[in-house]
């Protein structure tokens, strides 16, 4: 009897050891997978829908001082070169007085007068000086007091003379400042897209002359929503398709490269919790125009350290 007690009792623990180990194993089993879905997912691009193509490069050219405008070369829709010369206001007034300063810009006659004139005073007050050492009290030391002012004196002369020097070169550099305020100059690349005046015409300071527009870059500006704002960017990059309700056009089978170039700073409530963001995006065949709809993808950038952030929004 106790021989069958003690059979009965090794035989219940070794089933509940064997239970106990079976249920380790089958809860390492069901945390592996655990393990695995709270792993980092790889961020996926985020698509911006209905966003609008602006221009970068629009600016209107104006003139520095007021005149008469000699020339306006570029009419509307005509394409100019960075640098180039478009416009320009009469000058006559200005060479006439460029000519003059400029002859007094290379007259130093007064300084070298100056010079001789300064070596004969301190000539002068040198012989005197000597003839009382032979014979003193032949010159008074009044005389003397002259003599020794009027070499001070042409020193200062020759001070004069050379500040008066610089002042006409200086004058001759601002006459060539003004003469470079009367021209327009193009500052990059473009097309010549309104002519607010034309040849002869007076203007004043600051008015509007030409309006000039580059269409060779674009940007693309659009809202994304908060939560999604830390897994891109300034640099990270970003496809492009135009999407023009009612119509189809062909640019709308064509995908534009860019990358993110202005993320704002202040959310829009107006927009539901979201940020406006703009990308630069090439237009190198000029078909992008301003005002095209377009949606924009933001591609996952591989070069990108940042550390991912739960994001919590709020019901």
């Amino acid at each position: 009897m106790k021989l069958n007690l003690a059979k009965t009792f090794c035989c219940a623990i070794l089933l509940i050891g064997t239970s106990w180990i079976l249920t380790e194993s089958s809860s390492n089993a069901g945390e592996q997978p655990q393990e695995k879905s709270d792993s980092a997912a790889p961020v996926s691009a985020i698509t911006i829908n209905e966003c609008r193509i602006k221009l970068i490069d629009r600016v209107i050219l104006g003139s520095d001082r007021p005149g008469v405008l000699d020339y306006v070369e570029p009419s509307e829709g005509e394409k100019v070169k960075k640098g180039q010369e478009i416009a320009a206001l009469k000058t006559e007034s200005l060479k006439a007085a460029r000519k003059t300063a400029e002859t007094r810009a290379s007259n130093d006659i007064e300084i070298r007068y100056s010079k001789k004139a300064r070596d004969t005073s301190y000539v002068e007050l040198e012989i005197n000086l000597d003839i009382n050492k032979r014979v003193p009290g032949t010159i008074t030391p009044l005389d003397i007091k002259r003599l020794e002012l009027n070499a001070e004196k042409s020193d200062l002369q020759i001070e004069q003379a050379e500040m008066e020097f610089q002042m006409n070169k200086l004058q001759l550099e601002e006459i060539d400042a003004q003469l470079k305020e009367t021209k327009i100059i193009a500052p990059f690349d473009g097309v010549v897209t309104k002519k607010f005046r034309s040849t002869g015409e007076v203007v004043r300071h600051g008015d509007e002359v030409l309006e000039l527009v580059s269409t060779k870059r674009v940007k693309v500006e659009g809202y994304v929503n908060i939560q999604d704002t830390w897994k891109f960017h300034e640099g990270t990059p970003v496809e492009v398709e135009v999407d023009i309700p009612g119509i189809r056009l062909p640019i709308e089978d064509r995908k534009y490269h860019g990358k993110i170039t202005f993320i704002d700073v202040e959310v829009e409530p107006i927009h539901g919790k979201s940020i406006k963001v703009w990308a630069e995006v090439e237009n190198p065949d000029n078909v992008l125009k301003a005002g095209y709809m377009a949606t924009m993808k933001i591609l996952p950038d591989k070069s990108n350290s940042k550390v991912a952030q739960e994001t919590s929004v709020k019901k």
